[in-house]
Order: C-alpha cells, then sequence, then structure tokens
C-alpha cells in the first residue's frame, strides 16, 4: 500500500492541467501508460466526512479502472478497482487499508454500467450502486475515516494491484463526486443520466485534471450501450 501511495503522490507533480467539458468523453487509459489522472477537488477545505462519487464504465474492455481518494500520505484513503474484462463482475474497495471484495449483478449483461459509491463517516457506511440499484451495503467502526483536503485520482487498475497494465484499455466517463451522500432519487436521477445530476466538487462537465502528458488520452467513450 506504501507504494501505491507514492505512485499517486508521484503522479500529480509532474502533470499537465486542463480545463473541459467532457460530455460523451472519456478518459482512456491504453498499453504500457503507468500514471493516473489527478481530478482537481474543488471542496472549499475542511474536512470531508460525507461524499458520493458516480460513474460510467465498460464491461467489455480488458483493463480494469481504478479510483481512489486520500489525505496526504496517510492512510485515512478510499481506493476501488473496477473490474474489467474477465474480471467484469468483480470489484475491489479498500477502507483504511482494509480490503472488501464486491461483486456486480451477473444477470445484467448492458456492458455499460454506472456505479455510485457513497461513505458516511458519521455512520461508518459504505453503499455501493449498480445500475441504480443497491448491490452492497458495509458498516466499519465508527468515527474513523475522514479527509482533510482529498487527492482524487483515476488511473489503470493493474498498476495499483502490483501488476502490469493489460494489452488494450480501460475507461471511465461522467465521474461526479459530492459532498454529501445521494439520497435513491438522486442515484436514479443518476443512472438515467439527468443533465443536472452533477457533482458539487467533481463536475465532469467542468472537469479541472492534472495528469502527466501521455498517460491518457480524451475521446469519445467507447462502449455501446
Amino acid at each position: 500500500m506504501e507504494t501505491m501511495i507514492i505512485l499517486l503522490i508521484f503522479a500529480s507533480f509532474s502533470g499537465i492541467l486542463g480545463q473541459t467539458d467532457m460530455a460523451c468523453k472519456s478518459l482512456i487509459f491504453s498499453k504500457n501508460y503507468s500514471f493516473p489522472a489527478e481530478l482537481t477537488y474543488e471542496g472549499d477545505g475542511g474536512q470531508l466526512l460525507k461524499f458520493t462519487v458516480c460513474l460510467r464504465s465498460c464491461t467489455n474492455l480488458t483493463e480494469s479502472v481504478m479510483f481512489s481518494m486520500l489525505s496526504g500520505l496517510r492512510y485515512d484513503y478510499f481506493f476501488i478497482i473496477l473490474g474489467g474484462g474477465p474480471d467484469a463482475n468483480t470489484g475491489l474497495i479498500w477502507v483504511e487499508g482494509r480490503k472488501v471484495d464486491v461483486n456486480f449483478p451477473t444477470h445484467d449483461t448492458r456492458p455499460r454500467r454506472s456505479i455510485c459509491l457513497s461513505w458516511d463517516s458519521y455512520n461508518a457506511e459504505m453503499v455501493l450502486w449498480v445500475n441504480g440499484k443497491i448491490t452492497e451495503k458495509k458498516e466499519f467502526e465508527k468515527g474513523r475515516m475522514k479527509y482533510i483536503d482529498p487527492r482524487i485520482f483515476i488511473g489503470p487498475g493493474q498498476i495499483f494491484l502490483g501488476g502490469k497494465p493489460r494489452l488494450d484499455v480501460g475507461e471511465i466517463t461522467d465521474v461526479h463526486v459530492w459532498d454529501r451522500v445521494l439520497n435513491p432519487g438522486d442515484v436514479k436521477d443518476f443512472y438515467y443520466n439527468k443533465k443536472e445530476k452533477v457533482g458539487n466538487i467533481i463536475n465532469w462537465r467542468a472537469l479541472k485534471y492534472d495528469g502527466a502528458n501521455g498517460d491518457f488520452i480524451i475521446g469519445p467513450f467507447q462502449c455501446k450501450s
């Protein structure tokens, strides 16, 4: 885990800055690219005690992708690997270094997948939503995990599992983060792609990012609906 955090921190120093409307576009990671993109946190500082991240991924791509959030060099980070290719129905989540295995529904064979993940520090509760429905709900020890000016990263998953990227591509799109736990109606609005449902601390339609030149490309979301 120490190596993983060092990689994330290092990636943010050699990057390029950009801002763009990413509607209908994705970050595409492929071949031997190693470092993630850092998405600029738009919060007002202080502790982030609740949050929800929502995004879309594709199950028929060969590379898994990761989303991570951490504060400084401490172990108060949250980290998720989204399965791709043969691992499309499994995922991994870390909460303060504790690994949580999650399974995505196997009966839903649509390649385009909508994922929302919420964290509530007051109740120490994590909820995973897939395609508008709750698939996992877990409770942890209360009062431990908080974020102060968090760093948010997206990149290829295999790198941070200690392996090498696969040969083709992983992509992620429509990433939004809120400083609150979304209610079921909000999650369904995101799933049905209602345009007004955008994050207040990460907004994909006005995205600010920092990433090493060449580590990813921006292109149309390739996953067929």
